[in-house]
């Protein structure tokens, strides 16, 4: 008969392998201890980075930080001289209104006028123009009765007999083919043959050139003619 055999008894936790450290009386008391140390070390860390200037960063440069306050508190004056200095201007325009209306003056007719003298002077009357006939078409196709009961805009000529150019002055020409990038030497009018309107045709480019020169340098003499 074969011998049975016994099976051995489970060993106490206490000898289980690595056990040993988790037990006694004070384990959790430790535990709960380094956990507050290292609590207690980062509160201290962070305490000292704000010491040293570590939140927002201190000020290296004590002469930039004092320059750029003087430069700013300098160019807010100058905008507060201005503000009062517009302030006075519109108080002055106002007045101005009151006694054009009292004259029997449209003052809504006056500053359009106002608008397009500003659009002139920098050289867009070339685009003024081309407005005007475009909205004289766009009634004509509507039958607005602005059109047909008044003869506000002159009938354009017809696509492609180059008739176009000659509708528009010579000078405005000029101003146009400045705006779209044209050359001086882009002159259409002869120089011999038809002197006065190569003339017109070459102010009106120069005055745009000037124009957009100013807008760009206000500061400045203007563009050269090449």
């Amino acid at each position: 008969m074969a011998k049975r055999r016994t099976r051995s008894a489970p060993r106490p936790a206490a000898q289980m392998e690595g056990a040993d450290e988790f037990v006694g009386q004070d384990a959790e008391k430790e535990a709960i201890e380094k956990i507050a140390a290292a609590k207690a070390a980062a509160t201290k860390e962070e305490a000292a980075d704000k010491a040293n200037g570590h939140n927002g960063g201190p000020l290296m440069d004590e002469a930039a930080w004092r320059r750029a306050c003087n430069e700013l508190m300098a160019e807010e004056l100058d905008i507060e001289q201005l503000m009062e200095q517009v302030a006075e201007a519109r108080g002055r325009i106002s007045s101005i209104r009151k006694v054009a209306k009292g004259c029997g003056v449209d003052w809504d007719v006056v500053k359009d006028f106002a608008k397009y003298q500003k659009r002139i002077r920098k050289g867009e009357m070339g685009e003024i123009v081309t407005e005007h006939r475009r909205l004289g078409e766009l009634m004509k196709l509507m039958a607005c009765p602005l059109f047909t009961q008044f003869n506000l805009w002159p009938e354009m000529p017809a696509e492609g007999t180059g008739a176009e150019a000659v509708a528009m002055e010579a000078e405005l020409q000029g101003q146009h083919a400045y705006k779209q990038g044209g050359a001086l030497v882009d002159n259409p009018f002869h120089a011999v043959t038809d002197t006065e309107r190569h003339n017109d045709w070459r102010h009106g480019w120069t005055q745009a050139q000037n124009a957009t020169a100013t807008e760009m340098d206000p500061n400045g003499a203007g563009a050269a003619t090449h």
